[in-house]
């Protein structure tokens, strides 16, 4: 026999009933104190969840953590901070940490980001050879760099030799393996650090010309 649509829904809207009331009378007679039910538990608004703890951003100094982690104004004879020997000049473009890139005769020098004190970067067949900083806080690992005196720096790196620059100015070449450290002096100050590949270094420090 068939059922007129409205008898299906009449008997449906009674059974909602029943089930409203049925609930109704569970929820009075729970005691006080009483823990709540599962579908109560399950009722709980998704706010109460704990939020996720906030990601370091390694683009900025001191970003990342653990092995990831660098020193944000660390130099050594393989660069400083992110800009290190052999980085890509794409990926210093797609980072953002580099810019005004002009290439003369094969070698493209450009500006560091402003976060690292507006550093000279230099890359040679599309990677970096040389970064130069005037920045006060480049540091070595023993605490030497701008601002320190001449005689600190070669106390720190006795092995270290001296060079001459352009208009006379000192500097103390530091090399490890295919790669240098230089400490540029004015007078009995150091006022700029290179590092790099060590024939970059040198020549730039020399002849004022790139890489």
């Amino acid at each position: 026999m068939r059922r007129s649509p409205l008898v299906v829904m009449t008997a449906a809207l009674a059974l909602s009933v029943l089930a409203g009331c049925s609930d109704d009378e569970e929820k009075a007679a729970a005691p006080p104190g009483a823990a709540p039910s599962a579908s109560e538990q399950q009722e709980a608004p998704a706010s109460e969840a704990p939020s996720a703890a906030p990601k370091a951003d390694r683009t900025a100094p001191g970003g990342g953590s653990g092995a990831d982690a660098f020193l944000p104004f660390g130099v050594s004879a393989t660069g400083f901070g992110p800009y290190q020997v052999a980085e890509t000049q794409a990926d210093m473009l797609d980072s953002e940490l580099v810019e005004g890139l002009a290439d003369t005769a094969g070698c493209a020098a450009g500006t560091g980001s402003v976060l690292y004190g507006s550093p000279k970067v230099f890359f040679a067949q599309g990677k970096l050879v040389l970064v130069r900083t005037a920045s006060a806080s480049a540091r070595t690992a023993s605490g030497v760099g701008v601002g320190s005196t001449l005689a600190e720096a070669q106390a720190a790196f006795p092995a270290g030799q001296a060079l001459t620059g352009t208009a006379g100015a000192q500097g103390w070449q530091v090399a490890d393996g295919a790669n240098a450290l230089l400490f540029e002096a004015t007078g009995d100050r150091v006022t700029a650090v290179s590092s790099g590949v060590t024939t970059s270094v040198e020549k730039n420090f020399t002849t004022g010309s790139g890489c």
